[in-house]
Parts: C-alpha cells; sequence; structure tokens
C-alpha cells in the first residue's frame, strides 16, 4: 500500500494562530489542512482587528491548567518577547500598552505573515477541506479528508476549541482526541461575560453601555478592572477574567466601590441631606448608584442602621449566582481540553501515541484575558516545530 501513496513529513490539522505557526517554524515538507476559505480567519478578527498577541511578561501563573507546572516548559523555550523579535524583523509594527498587553497595529498583517513564513518554510495550504477522521496504521497516520485520505508519519492537531462556532470551530481536536482513545477534560466556553438571573436583569438592561471601576471575587479569586453592563448581564475585562475560574452555580460577588473606605465615607456624609446617587461620584456613577439601589436611594441623613447595611451590601459586596454564560458564541476561548498528563510538557508529543502532537486551545491550557492565549499557541506549536524539525 505505501509504495503508492504520497507519504507527507508532517500533517498540521487547522490553519490558525497555532498551525500557522509551527508550520512556519520547522522546513520538512508539510501539509496543512483547513476548514476555512482562508487561513487564521479567527486571528483576524481577534483584538477587534488588532491582534494582542501577547504579554511583556509571561509565567505559568496566567494559565489555568489542571497541572499548573505542564506549560512551564513551552513558556521558557519561547518567552513573552520572541514573538515582538519576529515582527521586529519583519517590519511589522506594534505597540506595547502600560499593562504591558503587546497589540498589532493590523490582525490581518499577522495572519498574511504567518502564512507567507509557513510557505517559506515547504508548507502546502489546503483551504475548504473538512478532516473526517484520523487513525493510525501501521507506522503511518491517515488522516480522512473531504479531498480524499492524506498520509503522515507525524500529525498536529492545531484544531483549536468551540469558541467562535460563526467561524467553523466545531470541536475537532476533542473529537480526534476521543476516537483515539485519550482524555479530555470538561470544557467550558469562558473569557467571556455572565448573563444574570432574572430579578436583575432589568438593573442591567437599564445600564447597558455603562461601565465602571469593580472588584469582583469568585471563590478564593479576586479580580479588579472595568465591568460593563449589558442587555442581558455583565461583560468587561473583570468579568471575562473572572469568568475562568467560575463554575456553574457558584456565586459571585462584586464590590462597585474598590477604591472607597465605606466606613470613612459614612463618617463623613452621615447627615448629608443628599442621597446616595448625589454623593457617590466620582466613585460610582449616579445612574449606576440610582439602578442599583432602587427604593434604597435615600437621603443619607434619613438612612437607618439596617438601610446602610443594606446599602453596603448592594454597592460592596452585590451577590448573585450568574444564569450562565454569553456561550461559545461570544468566548474567547474554551476552557478544559486534550488531558495534559497524556502529553510530553517539553515536545507536546502524546506520550502513548508517537507522531501525535497536539498544540494550542486543543489542550486543557486556558490563560488569562490580555495576550496570554495566542502566547500559548506559539509557545506550544514552537516546541513542538523544535521536535518535527529533528525527525
Amino acid at each position: 500500500m505505501t509504495e503508492h501513496i504520497n507519504i507527507w513529513h508532517t500533517l498540521i490539522i487547522g490553519g490558525g494562530a497555532g498551525g500557522l505557526f509551527c508550520a512556519g517554524s520547522f522546513s520538512a515538507p508539510k501539509l496543512l489542512l483547513e476548514h476555512n476559505r482562508r487561513p487564521g480567519e479567527k486571528l483576524s478578527i481577534t483584538g477587534g482587528g488588532k491582534c494582542n498577541f501577547g504579554h511583556r511578561s509571561v509565567s505559568a501563573g496566567d494559565y489555568l491548567c489542571s497541572h499548573k507546572h505542564f506549560c512551564k516548559n513551552a513558556l521558557a523555550a519561547f518567552g513573552p518577547q520572541a514573538f515582538a523579535r519576529l515582527l521586529r524583523q519583519a517590519q511589522i509594527p506594534f505597540d506595547e500598552l502600560p499593562s504591558g498587553q503587546l497589540f498589532a497595529r493590523s490582525a490581518p498583517e499577522i495572519t498574511r505573515f504567518l502564512t507567507r513564513r509557513a510557505r517559506q518554510q515547504n508548507t502546502t495550504l489546503f483551504c475548504q477541506t473538512q478532516v473526517l477522521g484520523l487513525t493510525r496504521e501501521k507506522d503511518l497516520f491517515c488522516v480522512r479528508t473531504s479531498r480524499g485520505n492524506f498520509y503522515a508519519r507525524q500529525v498536529v492537531v492545531a484544531a483549536g476549541g468551540l469558541s467562535y462556532p460563526a467561524l467553523g470551530a466545531t470541536g475537532l481536536s476533542f473529537q480526534l482526541a476521543h476516537a483515539l482513545g485519550l482524555a479530555v477534560t470538561p470544557l467550558r466556553p469562558t473569557l467571556v461575560g455572565w448573563s444574570v438571573p432574572q430579578p436583575l436583569r432589568a438593573v442591567c438592561k437599564a445600564l447597558a453601555g455603562n461601565s465602571c471601576p469593580v472588584q469582583i471575587s469568585v471563590g478564593t479569586h479576586s479580580e479588579k478592572g472595568q465591568l460593563l453592563f449589558t442587555h442581558g448581564g455583565i461583560s468587561g475585562p473583570a468579568v471575562l477574567q473572572s469568568s475562568l475560574f467560575w463554575s456553574e452555580g457558584e456565586k459571585v460577588r462584586i464590590n462597585f466601590l474598590p477604591q472607597l473606605p465605606w466606613a470613612a465615607f459614612l463618617a463623613q456624609h452621615k447627615n448629608a441631606p443628599a442621597p446616595f446617587s448625589k454623593l457617590l461620584p466620582p466613585h460610582l456613577s449616579g445612574k449606576i448608584t440610582k439602578l442599583l439601589l432602587g427604593p434604597l436611594d435615600v437621603r443619607a441623613a434619613d438612612a437607618s442602621k439596617e438601610l446602610l447595611r443594606r446599602v453596603e451590601q448592594t454597592l460592596c459586596a452585590w451577590s448573585f449566582v450568574p444564569a450562565g454564560t454569553a456561550g461559545y458564541t461570544r468566548a474567547e476561548v474554551t476552557a478544559g481540553g486534550v488531558d495534559v498528563t497524556q502529553i510530553n510538557p517539553h515536545t507536546l508529543e502524546c506520550k502513548n501515541i508517537p507522531g501525535l502532537f497536539f498544540i494550542g486551545e486543543a489542550l486543557d491550557v486556558t490563560g488569562r484575558v490580555g495576550g496570554y492565549n495566542l502566547h500559548w499557541a506559539w509557545a506550544s506549536a514552537f516546541c513542538a516545530a523544535q521536535e518535527l524539525a529533528k525527525r
């Protein structure tokens, strides 16, 4: 059989950030399969068209993984400035924000750079190609596709997760893993907004488009940042970060006055003839205060001890159980994935299936908001490519 078929050195499933970067990081003849019309479609729209491709400082602590040390090797091999150096060499401009986030000025330019780099490294790219299955036949992998069967000595699964189904995300990475007998940890949408229970929905709808600085607590995790009210709940950077640590049914607590010592504020205004919605700006806008407090927005001078306690509870410890998330259509990434105990942390190769590699979002490694997930795509792809270059 094998004398009459074309055998590729490596076949890469998925032409997103990780797949493209892996393809461009070693020179052996390889085939990259992408189901969309063009490679890197999700990458091209990330960050609203300005790709947050990394962060000036990256460590294993920036990632949620069932085995917290797993990603240390890849992050050490491909440091936080490594991708930025490639962009400088290619004369592609980017900006570093005070927060440390690294943004390209054009996400499509990053996609074009990665595609060009992959082709320069002996990559054949087939788009609009659906992968239907992956099997191991003796010392070769057979990838069944809408274009027929392809054979390779090594396969890299870089098909991402379930987020952005409008761009064709299907969970293929996890389907292939299951079919090969690999364990996949529970999946959920994350870096995503929350919907709120029905009683709170009217408040959020009335405040849709308004934002404010908050502190959100989920279990033992606490996050400061901006909260944005939406028609169905809450979003914004602080909510997206907190969603990474939230489990369904878990209560969240929000402090709308994270910088204000409440006791000192009350002592200063206890005899004030104005309502709280007039006293709290600039700490919290009058509109947000008024709608959050409702009938509790009375003159401070008239407030009883019990009413003051309820005001503090509302503004400093607004607690509720989210009704759910905005789902995979709005989630930036998928939490969970291929169980990393099955993966060599130095090479990203499957321990029990030699020649099979998983990279990026396919794995149970999820980064915070701020460029960390794209950096994981680069770092994991780089380590796999380093190993593939030796073969």
